[in-house]
């Protein structure tokens, strides 16, 4: 990482892991569809 100890590096470590971990995905943002319910067939009559 660049960093003269290795405390540091954890210390940034810790905060790069954190900051990921409350990022929002992509994904999360899309609205969700409507589950699909099929439609029941018309009764027959005899």
């Amino acid at each position: 990482m660049g960093h003269r100890s290795l405390a540091t590096t954890a210390r940034y470590l810790k905060v790069a892991t954190s900051t990921v971990c409350a990022t929002a995905s992509p994904f999360d943002l899309l609205p969700h569809p409507d589950p699909f319910v099929p439609v029941p067939p018309a009764p027959t009559y005899f």
